[in-house]
């Protein structure tokens, strides 16, 4: 069995901070493009964004699945990171869970394509699992040609994208092309017996595993996340466990946030880099 580290993110012991500029996802930032799931470039973002009243924007209504393609300024990029962001299956979270994460993992040196899946429509969660089985697809395609490094590529996915991402594991089985599986407060994970057998990892999986939750959220949520990092580990995976103190669900990152959910980003780059 590989190690991991099950541990209390504790605010004392990361002194970090982050300093985001928020902007709406209807505006492409300068170094990011856009494709649909057939390769096709988009001059604009297909699907709006809606401003909520003390909350960053969500996207509402996905009309026409796509990808943003974030890269890094580094030459070369560390690796491409395919990220999920949350939203219940009933909106996209795409600033706090998605473009402020894309520009934090651009300053780390990874290219980031962040997943516009459809949500809020009969059978959602299916449709979702069959679109990210076609953006990985893409990657590996076109990834040279969308000018993103493919030799490496990670997962990473928020709350409901967190069980869209242990899906794809699952249905994608061994041997698997992402090396290591970011879950920030996955929901959908839990059983009665531990986790669903539609989000367990497969037998012999060798990706890496960092699973981060604030102690405030739901007891389900809670139990399921710990649940994934211990069957990970028990799979003979490499798995990390990180419980955020008073920190309630769906933070990712956002201006005026306090306390211990400050230190989650670099627990993250300190398993990026290589535990």
């Amino acid at each position: 069995m590989k190690r991991g580290r099950f541990s209390l993110a504790v605010a004392v012991m990361v002194a970090f901070l982050i300093q985001v500029q928020p902007f709406f996802a209807s505006d492409t930032p300068p170094s990011a493009t856009r494709i649909d799931l057939d390769g096709n470039a988009l001059q604009s973002a297909p699907n709006a964004t809606s401003p909520r009243e003390g909350k960053t924007p969500v996207i509402l209504e996905v009309g026409l699945p796509n990808l943003q393609i974030h890269k890094t300024s580094l030459t070369p990029s560390k690796g491409t990171i395919l990220l999920f962001p949350g939203g219940g299956y009933h909106v996209i979270a795409i600033e706090h869970e998605g473009l402020a994460i894309a520009e934090m993992l651009n300053r780390d040196g990874y290219d980031v394509v962040i997943l516009e899946y459809s949500i809020g429509k009969e059978d959602t969660r299916n449709l979702a699992l069959a679109e990210a089985t076609r953006a990985l697809k893409l990657i590996q395609q076109k990834g040279p040609e969308l000018g993103i490094n493919t030799t490496s590529l990670d997962l990473m996915g928020f709350s409901a994208g967190g069980h869209l991402a242990c899906r794809l594991i699952h249905e994608l089985g061994v041997p698997s092309p992402f090396t290591k599986l970011i879950l920030i407060y996955p929901a959908y994970l839990n059983s009665p017996d531990g986790i669903l057998p539609e989000v367990a990892p497969p037998q012999g999986l060798k990706t890496d595993v960092f699973v981060l939750i604030g102690d405030k959220d739901t007891t389900e949520r809670v139990k399921g996340s710990q649940a994934y990092a211990e069957v990970s580990q028990a799979n003979g995976q490499y798995a990390e466990y990180h419980l955020v103190p008073d920190a309630g669900h769906g933070f990712g990152i956002q201006p005026g946030q306090k306390g211990a959910v400050l230190g989650w980003p670099a627990l993250l780059k300190s398993f990026l880099q290589g535990h």
